[in-house]
This record gives C-alpha cells, structure tokens and sequence, in this order.
C-alpha cells in the first residue's frame, strides 16, 4: 500500500515531519500526507464510512452483494475489490473495530448513526464468517468436482448462492468510457437502478468528506491522496466531485435535502466551478477560500503536465517525444496496452533523430497502469492467419533494426520499466544503456505463453550476457545457457525489480527505485551522469555460444520434462526452436556469431512458429480469455 499518514502532536518539530516524510517518500516509496490525530485519521475515516453508507444503500433499496462490487469497482474508477471482496480481504472483524473507534469518539447524532455497526456485521462476526481469513464472509469460494465457485451472500436469508450476473446500460456505458472521470460520468447519467446506487453513494462520500476536512487534513489535496494512495480510488472525493460537476451536483444533492458545507456553497457563489483547475500546466486547488498552486517536488516529472505545458517534441497515436528538462528528452510509449507496434517503432527512430540534434541523452518511459504488455498480438494472429509471412518478417526485422539502432546510439539511453513489462517491452529495455526500473516491476520474456519465441533481440542479448558471465574461453558456458533457457522457456516472470536480477533479466549495474513516482526523475539523472562523463556507445562484440553441444544438453532437458508429463509436444517444439536460437545454432562449441546472426536465426525461429496451427490457437486463446493455452 501506497499510503502513509504522518500525525503530528501539538509539540512536534516540523523540521521532524519534513525528515520523516522525506525518508518514507524516497527510502519506503510512500505517498505521505499530514493529517490530523482524529478518530481513524483520513483514509479510514472516509472509507469506513463510505462502506457503511454503500451497506445502508443496499439495504434501504434491496441490491445484492454483487450487484453493489459491480457499481463500485471499476465502473466508479476503483478497484476490482469492490466493497465487499475488500472487507473480505480486510476482515470482517477488523472493520467492525475500525468503525467503532469511531462510533465510540465522535458526538454528531447523524455521523454516529451511521458509524453504528449493522446487525448483519455482528452477525458475521459471531459466525466466525470473516471473510477471506476464515474461509467466507460475504463470499465463500465452493470446491467442486468441475473446479471451484466463488458464492455469494444473500443479506436477506443469510445463506450462501450462485453469483447473479448484473449487467445494466450503465455499468455497460461505464465499461465502454475511457478513465475513471469519463467512467463515473457514464455511470450515473444512465439513469438506471445502478446510477441511483451510485449517486446516493457519491453524494454522501463527498459531501461527508468537505464536512470533515478542516477537522481531518490541512486541504482537499491531502484527502483525495489518502483516499488514493490508501484504497487504490482513481478519484479522490474532491476530484470525483469535479468529475460530477460540481454545481450541478450541489444543486441536486440540496433539492433532494442533503445539506452541503457552507465552505463549498460559498467557493461556488464567488464564481468558482471546481476544486481543481489548470494554469498554464499547473495544477491549482482550492485552500482557504483561494486557489493554491501545487507544489510539485523535483523528483516527481509529470509527463502529462509536461505535454499540457506544449513539451511534446513529436507524437502519433502510439508513442510520444517529451522534452524533460535539462537536455533530456523521454519516449512515452501510449497506445492501447502500451503495446508495441508499427507507430511505436516509427516514433522510436523519429526520436533517435530528434534526439541526435538536440538532447543529450533519452529515456524511455510512461507513466500508465503498466509499461508494456508486448508486441500487438492481434496484428500478428491476423497475418499468420492469412499466411502473410512476408508482412511477419517485415514486422520483425523492423522491430530487430530499431531496438539494435537503439542500442548502437550515440547518446545515452536508459529505460525505466514499471509494474508490467512483458515480451516485447522487456526487448525495449534490454538495448538501454541502463534500466532503471520501480521495484514493483514485473519483467520477463513470456512469448512461449502464446506458443512464440522472443524475436525482438530478447534472446540475443540473453545470449550475450552469457557469453559475457564467463570471459575465459575454455569456461563452461553452460550453467549460464541452462538459466537463460529456463527462465525464457517457463516464460518467468519476475515478483519485483529486484527478483528480475536474479533472474538475470537485469544487470548489477540496473538500479532498482522504491519510488515509483521518482522513476522518471532518476532516469533522467542516469542519463545526465552519462553524458556528463564523455558517454560512449559500447562497440558491438562478438558473441561466444555454446554451439550444437549445449543445444543438446537444452533439447535433453525439455525431452526430460515431456517424458515427466510436465509438458506438451508442442512445448517441446517451441523448446527446440528457442534452444536453436540461445545455443547459437548448430555451430561448433565455443563459436563466435555477430549479434546479426543471432537476430537472424530468432527471425526464422519465429516465423516458423507462427505457421504452427497451435501457436495460432495460443494467440487466439490469449487475445479471447487473456491467459495461456496448453495444448
């Protein structure tokens, strides 16, 4: 969890406070707000209430524990987890102890009633039914002898049945809308059962949280943070609002006599529409009666407030040329999934021109939910489909130039890589002077999982630093083959930045950032070390492979692991073909290949798989369901 609340007492040193946040923010990789010592702080304060106000909703109007984790996950910009599956992941027990802390110390007749526990959660508590920590609470997950079934809840009987599928235009509306604002505003204007539940929950979130703010936080910053950073909101409670319309919805909330702050009534009578506003880039935030400009520590580079603020150097639908300051440029990579395609490709080599004239030095980075999920799976399928195996060789050799023309530029490169980076975004970093990469990065080779090979330069540069793990030539190369081989053929992927060196997929000199909201910055500051030392681009090398012998010794392996029912025919193909590439082909051991021979034999390796019908099935599988098919 992201968040962490400082609270300070009456006596304490500020000069403390700023240590401290500057220790958990750059060494902890927290997000940090100050709040105040009130009952359960800011996070819990709101989110406990917003829970119990959702359970009181569903059960003045009859909704279902389904029906409620549909409106409250993704449709409103947070998480799958819903209400219910996260008291389930918190306890049901610890909830009720968090929501008495403060039933117990506040004195407001309305905000006790409703921090009063519900029956039904004492209930449950009494039952031992605590959610996931004890088996079942408002789910309960039921083996069978066709596989298992998550049951939920029934509130009213008190006994457990098959989940009811909720479907509704305006869950529909909200799933088809692109961000949580856009979402949220699908959401309720549908006006449907599932939009009433929204609103009657949203209205009371907000409304509840600019009552409390003086009491609870220094500004609505703070707030909307917590909420963020502590219950994984897209939206914190001020910036839903906004999202909502903020006139528009007081007005509603006070014809259907809810009482809003007189604090928000007066914001909008001087004039003012949101709680948030841009200037020139610049995000600016009501404090005070005022509007306040945000203070943007010099670790945190927005790319998005750079391209507000006209920074954009060159841009197509899927990558973009950032200026960052200080002579660095960044390629933000944004098309759907950050998957990489042509448009990718193209910006890359615009941006290596770019670059050359007028930066220093590159990084390549993005600030979206996960870095890069791979090449475009759907463009490949369809071309092997039709048997265009012109039009896949194409793909590949461009895809091979232009990561080997990123490694051979001359000027530094770094990549920063962040949560997920697979396939072909691991080949996108491999080439990088240095990666520099957010400890919560999962990063791994896995195009065996659609029945493929890497063929971006992944297996190539896998082989090269095999062949420079061992420097003497008469060494054995084979323990090192043996690990690039396992963890490309099991299509491992790492649990962090860190486990992803010990996989070998990252070097000892890769650094590894806590931070995730630094990543760019420290990126940055690689690139500007670099430069400033006279960088030069590391000449090409030959590469020592281990030949026909350690190809062998690969095929034996996956011909022992099919023997032991642990793989496929068809793995043991896919194996064949990818022990071809890393072994460097049928060459004598100790053979010294060009990284071009290398890119060569992963381009025909690639192109004969995609001709397999079951590697067309894997794709299939994986682009219709999103997981791996073994057949």
């Amino acid at each position: 969890m992201k968040s962490l609340e400082i609270v300070p007492g009456e006596t304490t040193d500020p000069a403390l406070i700023r240590e401290m946040k500057e220790f958990c923010e750059k060494r902890l990789g927290k997000g940090v707000v100050v709040a105040k010592d009130t009952p359960n702080f800011i996070a819990n304060r709101i989110g406990t209430y917003g829970s119990l106000v959702t359970l009181q909703e569903m059960r003045r109007k009859g909704y279902t524990v389904e029906e409620v984790d549909a409106v409250t996950g993704p449709a409103l910009g947070r998480p799958k987890s819903a209400t219910f599956r996260t008291l389930d992941l918190v306890g049901i027990d610890t909830f009720v102890h968090v929501a008495n802390n403060v039933y117990e110390q506040v004195t407001e007749p309305e905000e006790k009633a409703v921090f009063a526990v519900p029956d039904v959660l004492r209930d449950m508590v009494e039952k031992g039914w605590l959610g996931e920590k004890s088996g079942q609470g408002f789910y309960r997950k039921k083996k069978g002898p066709e596989g298992s079934e998550i049951l939920a809840l029934d509130l009213a009987s008190m006994e457990y049945r098959p989940q009811k599928k909720t479907a509704s235009a305006s869950l529909e509306a909200a799933k088809l809308a692109k961000g949580a604002e856009a979402k949220t505003k699908a959401l309720l204007g549908a006006g449907d059962r599932y939009s009433e539940l929204a609103w009657n929950i949203l209205k009371k979130v907000v409304v509840y949280s600019a009552t409390k703010l003086d009491g609870i936080a220094d500004s609505i910053r703070d707030i909307d943070e917590a909420m963020k950073w502590g219950f994984g909101w897209e939206l914190g409670p001020f910036e839903t609002w906004d999202a909502i319309g903020l006139v528009k919805s007081v007005q509603r909330m006070e014809a259907e006599g809810l009482a809003v702050p007189g604090w928000v009534k007066d914001w909008i009578a001087q004039g003012n529409t949101s709680f948030y506003r841009k200037r020139e880039g610049v995000t600016l935030y009501v404090q005070s009666g005022r509007y306040k400009e945000l203070e943007t520590p010099p670790e945190e580079i927005s790319l998005r407030s750079l391209k507000e603020r006209g920074r954009t150097v060159k841009s197509n639908s899927g990558a973009s040329l950032i200026d960052i300051g200080d002579g660095v440029a960044c390629l933000e990579f944004h098309s759907p999934n950050n998957a990489i395609g042509a448009d990718i490709l193209v910006m890359i080599q615009q941006s290596l021109s770019e670059v050359r004239t007028h930066f220093d030095g590159l990084v390549i980075a993005n600030q979206g939910k996960n870095f890069c999920v791979g090449a475009n799976l759907m463009i490949l399928l369809m071309e092997a489909q039709d048997e265009e195996w012109d039009e896949i060789d194409g793909i590949i050799r461009q895809f091979q130039q232009t990561m080997y023309r990123l490694k051979r530029f001359e000027k530094p490169v770094v990549a920063a890589p962040h949560r997920m980076t697979l396939g072909g975004g691991v080949e996108a970093c491999l080439p990088a002077d240095r990666i520099v990469a957010a400890a919560e990065t999962y990063f791994g080779l896995v195009e065996v999982g659609v029945g493929l090979i890497p063929a971006g330069g992944g297996c190539k540069e896998l082989a090269l630093r095999v062949s420079r793990a061992v420097r003497h030539p008469d060494a054995d190369l084979q323990p090192y083959l043996n690990q690039a081989f396992e963890t490309v053929g099991m299509a491992k992927v790492s649990t962090s930045g860190h486990d992803a060196k010990r996989l070998g997929l990252l070097s000892p000199n890769d650094r590894i950032i806590v931070n995730q909201d630094h990543l760019i910055h420290e990126a940055k500051q690689a690139v500007l070390r670099m430069a400033r030392d006279g960088y030069e681009p590391v000449p090409e090398e030959k590469i020592r492979v281990a030949g026909a012998e350690g190809k062998a010794v690969l095929q034996l392996g996956a011909y022992t692991m099919r023997q032991g029912g642990y793989i496929s025919d068809h793995d043991v193909k896919i194996a064949g073909k990818l022990a071809h590439v890393l072994a460097g082909g049928d060459v004598p051991a100790g053979s010294l290949v060009t990284e071009q021979y290398l890119l060569d034999l992963e381009r025909e390796a690639f192109l004969s798989l995609c001709g397999e019908p079951k590697t067309q099935r894997r794709m299939q599988h994986m682009l219709s369901k999103g997981k791996a098919l073994r057949n």
